[in-house]
């Protein structure tokens, strides 16, 4: 714990120690239990000058880069430190620096540390070759690549992960196939299944996954994964139950892929059997159970889950808080998710977004405006999906003006307008009658707008009576179906409804005639079933 970095801490200044190793283990120290603050005031005021040299200054730049969100600043001070102590041309600290502004993004001052180091070796070359491809320049990676005088295997994976990243498989391949025996360990292997895999080319990474001479818990995670985004559970369930002896990592990936594609039940039975297992369950693994009972909308059933992360001291970071906060307000309770949101620190933008859409999709429209403004004078700023939700909250309290202006600083929060965003202000719009102007966005949209948009629009018209509007849009919409056919059976059954409600019977039944033709039918409803979780002292079980 930090407290015993404060306990080491005085006594090295009791007892007047200079052994640069032992300051540099009470760095770690501090900077191990997220005390990078306390790390950088030891080595800048309390430490005896005569320790102000290695180990200790690759130490803090470590924790600089590691901290969650990297201490960009503290790390350029450092850089200015072991330039004035000429360090910043020693391997080891330049090789630290180069890999701290990686991580931190700034390729050009990582170029410029590389530079200064004079003797680098493949590791500080493998530093700056992760750096350009965390960043997605692959011509740079290429040309440092090319004009390394060795590789190792770390060399190797990270060139065949850059480019499966930028979706370049075909590349990847190459590299993979021109890798020498050697070199081609577990991690290449791992890395070119794990890229065909986030391709959607799964049949490939079969092929890969067969061939591998050893496999590690990763490259099981990857094709159970893999199979989940293919819309194959069956074939992700049989990968995991061949898995010699699962651990956290594959239990994690079976039950998020069962929670990210709507199967809540078997989410949760599969975390009942990891217990079974006596598998210990991380944070991660609780966001998915929060996410399935969300799904689920059983209120008694998060409580239990909420109980056990509390009796298991799970650690709540944001995936689990934000899993708090969505739970309860699907199951109902937004109050008790409202205090979850506000007894909570330091809010990342998901946080946000999840407590803004919950406000707004329970009509809450004024507190989920009111939210959004204090989002606006926060650190996080606004992205794609808090404006969907924003704008959905201002069309069903009806804030017209406070719609508009949220829609005209688009430019501002850094979000460039879609579809969807369109089709809020249209609704917006059209509820307030002012169908002139919402025309003319529809019109304005740099994307072919959608029936669904047109629609709304259409709606409105015959709630406010304006026959002439509802002309237009019908023809704008006769002119969409008859250049294109939808497959989507919600905007026929929307749009004939409406159709049929403006007593447009002809144009109603042109519509159904129009699915049937194309044989699209009508998505069956479904319901779903209630699984029951036994109490929590039964549900957790003695076997963690």
């Amino acid at each position: 714990m930090a407290n015993r970095a404060r306990q080491l801490h005085a006594i090295y200044l009791t007892s007047g120690s200079h052994d640069p190793d032992k300051w540099a283990h009470l760095l770690r120290e501090y900077a191990s239990h997220s005390s990078l603050r306390e790390a950088a005031l030891v080595y800048a005021r309390n430490l005896p000058r005569r320790t102000h040299h290695q180990p200790l200054l690759p130490v803090l730049l470590k924790a600089a880069a590691a901290a969650s969100r990297p201490e960009h600043g503290l790390g350029r001070s450092l850089h200015a430190e072991a330039l004035k102590s000429a360090l910043a041309s020693d391997l080891l600290v330049g090789t630290t620096l180069v890999s701290m502004y990686c991580k931190c993004g700034d390729l050009s001052d990582a170029r410029r540390a590389f530079d200064e180091v004079p003797d680098r070796n493949v590791v500080t070359c493998n530093a700056l070759l992760g750096g350009y491809a965390a960043a997605g320049d692959m011509d740079g990676a290429l040309a440092l690549f090319g004009g390394m005088p060795s590789r190792t295997h770390v060399t190797w994976a990270t060139m065949i992960r850059g480019f499966a990243e930028k979706g370049d498989m075909a590349e990847a391949r190459r590299l993979f196939d021109t890798t020498p025996e050697g070199l081609r360990t577990v991690v290449t292997w791992t890395v070119v299944v794990q890229g065909y895999a986030d391709a959607g080319d799964m049949e490939t990474a079969r092929e890969v996954f067969d061939r591998m001479p050893a496999r590690n818990p990763f490259v099981w995670s990857s094709m159970v994964i893999g199979y989940f985004k293919a819309g194959d559970p069956e074939a992700a369930q049989t990968v995991f139950d061949r898995i010699p002896r699962p651990n956290l990592v594959n239990w994690n990936a079976l039950i998020a892929g069962y929670a990210q594609i709507g199967c809540s039940e078997k989410a949760l039975q599969a975390f009942h059997s990891m217990l079974e297992e006596r598998i210990k369950p991380d944070e991660f693994t609780m966001a998915s159970v929060l996410s399935a009972c969300a799904q689920l909308g059983s209120l008694e059933q998060g409580r239990k889950v909420h109980e056990f992360i509390n009796q298991k001291h799970i650690r709540k970071n944001h995936f689990v808080m934000n899993g708090l906060i969505d739970m309860y307000a699907k199951c109902g309770d937004l109050d008790y998710a409202r205090d979850i949101f506000d007894s909570m620190r330091w809010k990342n933008t998901e946080c946000w977004n999840t407590m803004i859409s919950a406000l707004a999709s329970h009509g809450r429209s004024e507190e989920a405006l009111q939210l959004f403004f204090m989002m606006e004078c926060s650190e996080q700023k606004p992205n794609v999906i808090t404006l969907v939700a924003v704008l959905g909250a201002c069309t069903h309290g009806g804030f017209v003006d406070e719609g508009l202006r949220i829609f005209n600083k688009f430019e501002v929060y850094g979000v460039e307008a879609g579809v969807e965003h369109y089709g809020c202000l249209v609704d917006l719009l059209g509820r307030a009658g002012k169908l002139k102007e919402a025309y003319e966005i529809v019109k304005s949209i740099p994307e072919e707008p959608n029936e669904v948009i047109w629609g709304s629009l259409l709606g409105a018209c015959r709630v406010h009576g304006d026959a002439e509007m509802s002309k237009l849009v019908s023809d704008e919409i006769n002119r969409l179906h008859s250049v294109r056919v939808s497959s989507n059976d919600a905007e026929y059954i929307m749009l004939s409804n409406i159709m049929a409600a403006s007593e447009r019977w002809e144009q109603a039944e042109q519509l159904r005639k129009k699915m049937a033709r194309h044989g699209i039918e009508k998505t069956a409803g479904c319901s779903s079933l209630d699984l029951d979780i036994p109490e929590c002292q039964e549900f957790v079980g003695s076997r963690q």
